[in-house]
C-alpha cells in the first residue's frame, strides 16, 4: 500500500538526527546491541513517536525511508570530500559539503570507511515489504551501501516493472534533495504553511486562492509597489 508523504521541517530534522545518534544500535556496528532485533525495533519506534508529534500520519516506513535518504545524501557528500582530498593540490580545492546537516551526521563517517570490510557481516537490511509483512518486532539495519536499493517513495508508478521504476525515481529524487539548500524562500514557505494550517477551512481556501492570484500576477510582471488587495464594500455596492 502506498504511504503518504511526511514533511520533515528543519526543527524536526535536527531533533530526529540527534535522537538517531543516541540509538547507536541503528548505525554503530561495534555496538553490543547492533544485532539486537528488539533494541532496533524499539529505537525506530521512538523515532516514529517523535515524528508523529509533528505529523500524526507518520509511520515506521516514513522513519526508515528518512534514515535511508539522510544517510544516502551524506554518503554522496562524504565521497565528494574524500575524492577531492585525493586530487586537491591545496586546501582550497577540497570540496565543501552543501548539506546543512552534514556535520550533524558526521558520527556515521566511521561506518562509511569500514562498510566495505564489514559488509558481509552486516545484518540483512529491512525492505518496505518486510516492514509491511513482519510482526511488530521487525528489525532495522540499513548498511550504507545498500540504501539506494531499498529506498522507496509513496507515489506508485505504473509500469511493466513498477519496482525498478520506483527505485530509479527515488534515487533521482534523493539526489535532488541532496543538492537542495534551504534559503529564505523555504523559510517563507514553512511560515505560510504553518499559518494556513491554523485557519478555518473556508478561510484557508480563500487565502490559497489569493496567494496563487498574487503569484500569477507576479509571473506576468503585473505587480508593482502600489499593488494592493482590496475587498469591495457590500454597503457601497447596495447603494450603487
Amino acid at each position: 500500500m502506498a504511504q503518504s508523504n511526511v514533511v520533515f521541517p528543519r526543527k524536526l530534522l535536527k531533533k530526529f538526527i540527534l535522537m538517531y545518534r543516541e540509538f547507536n544500535c541503528l548505525w554503530d556496528r561495534k555496538c553490543l546491541t547492533y544485532k539486537h532485533k528488539k533494541k532496533r525495533h524499539d529505537a525506530v519506534t521512538k523515532l516514529t513517536e517523535l515524528v508523529q508529534k509533528y505529523d500524526s500520519t507518520a509511520t515506521r516506513v516514513h522513519v526508515l525511508r528518512k534514515i535511508e535518504s539522510l544517510r544516502a545524501c551524506v554518503r554522496r557528500e562524504y565521497k565528494k570530500v574524500q575524492d577531492s582530498r585525493q586530487q586537491a593540490t591545496n586546501p582550497d580545492e577540497i570540496y565543501t559539503p552543501h548539506l546543512w546537516y552534514y556535520d550533524m551526521l558526521s558520527f556515521v563517517f566511521g561506518e562509511e570507511e569500514g562498510n566495505f570490510k564489514d559488509k558481509q557481516e552486516s545484518p540483512t537490511p529491512e525492505s518496505e515489504e518486510d516492514i509491511n509483512t513482519q510482526e511488530p518486532d521487525e528489525s532495522f539495519q540499513p548498511p550504507i551501501e545498500n540504501y539506494s536499493h531499498y529506498a522507496v517513495i509513496s507515489n506508485t508508478i505504473e509500469d511493466n516493472s513498477p519496482m525498478s521504476k520506483q527505485f530509479t525515481f527515488e534515487e533521482d529524487k534523493s539526489k535532488r534533495h541532496c543538492t537542495e539548500v534551504d534559503d529564505e524562500y523555504d523559510a517563507i514557505g514553512i511560515n505560510v504553511a504553518a499559518k494556513l494550517r491554523g485557519l478555518p477551512p473556508s478561510m484557508r481556501i480563500l487565502a490559497e486562492k489569493l496567494i496563487n492570484d498574487v503569484l500569477y500576477q507576479a509571473q506576468m510582471s503585473a505587480l508593482n509597489s502600489s499593488t494592493v488587495i482590496t475587498t469591495p464594500d457590500p454597503f457601497k455596492q447596495d447603494i450603487l
